[in-house]
């Protein structure tokens, strides 16, 4: 267990005290709703926002960023509004939601007509119809994957016991999500071994040459037209050619995986 998920399983229980039943039994949903059968990346980042929705009452809406090759990408939300703030901050580049992620710190929002930390953002939200907000980091193993936000239609919906309780159910949440970015990982990498493979032997039986030289003409037509390994193999099993240096997608000549 890492540092930080020892200071949260601490913090839980120098609260436990405090929470009501009802609080325990939220927590106790939480952590099976999160449970996601196979693992699956998608599905697990879908029941994270939902879970927090039907989890806090006051909470409207809620949406998840993750952090990839140091910017943001928008990934599940529930709810149009933070399917506009989510593409907004990712252009804008900053935000509640983006600035909680990278300072990997909890940013509360109490009211968006009156906080002048992102103008433009909060303009937008208040046009909404979000007043205050809850933006909470995805820790694990003190590596941010990501942010959980939290968005409610009345000013200062959020006080220190609503953060606690979010902060424990992205703990469960970041826990969760790495294990789906590790599943989903592997999934691809057995899926680009296997496209490779059959390219190979594509080349292999029409060629009549070892895996060894099929392997090289792959990765030789992959320098040619500057495209992964895995795309020009895809190509070949889907069209039986080898691309050639010239090849571009504009033509319809080049086809790339949909993983």
């Amino acid at each position: 267990m890492s540092v930080s998920e020892r200071e949260n399983l601490g913090e839980f229980q120098d609260h436990l005290d405090d929470y009501s039943d009802r609080t325990i039994r939220t927590l106790d949903i939480m952590a099976r709703a999160l449970h996601v059968k196979n693992g699956e990346l998608q599905p697990t980042l879908d029941a994270i926002v939902s879970t927090a929705v039907n989890a806090l009452s006051l909470v409207r809406h809620a949406g998840l960023i993750t952090v990839a090759r140091g910017g943001v990408v928008p990934q599940a939300t529930t709810g149009a509004p933070p399917q506009r703030l989510d593409r907004l901050q990712q252009k804008l580049g900053h935000g509640p939601c983006v600035d909680a992620a990278r300072q990997q710190t909890v940013i509360r929002v109490e009211d968006t007509r009156a906080d002048s930390r992102w103008p433009d953002f909060c303009v937008e939200a208040a046009g909404l119809g979000v007043r205050s907000m809850l933006c909470v980091p995805l820790q694990v193993d003190e590596r941010c994957l990501g942010t959980l936000s939290l968005y409610a239609e009345n000013p200062s919906a959020f006080d220190d016991h609503h953060e606690r309780i979010t902060t424990l159910l992205a703990t469960l949440a970041a826990l969760a999500l790495a294990d789906a970015q590790r599943a989903d990982q592997l999934h691809t990498a057995l899926r680009n071994r296997d496209v490779i493979g059959q390219a190979k032997g594509i080349l292999m039986e029409r060629h009549r040459i070892t895996a060894e030289v099929a392997f090289s003409q792959l990765s030789q037509a992959s320098q040619a037209v500057n495209m992964k390994l895995t795309a020009v193999a895809l190509h070949l099993v889907d069209t039986g050619e080898l691309l050639r240096a010239g090849a571009s997608e504009a033509d319809g000549s080049v086809t790339r995986p949909t993983w």
